[in-house]
């Protein structure tokens, strides 16, 4: 997780976030959809992206 993720969800005042995962190359981030539907990976623009396994 990147440090601006971590910076938004501490200090977010706005809606649950939920965690995805992007099989291409790993990167984990945070969105506040609840789906995986029209998402696209922040780092590397794939379209593998799934929710993220919790931990």
């Amino acid at each position: 997780m990147g440090v601006i993720d971590t910076v938004s969800e501490l200090f977010d005042s706005g809606g649950h976030h939920y965690r995805f995962r992007c099989d291409d190359c790993g990167t984990e981030f945070a969105q506040r959809a609840a789906t995986v539907e029209d998402l696209t990976c922040p780092d590397c623009g794939a379209e593998t992206v799934r929710p993220a396994e919790a931990a």
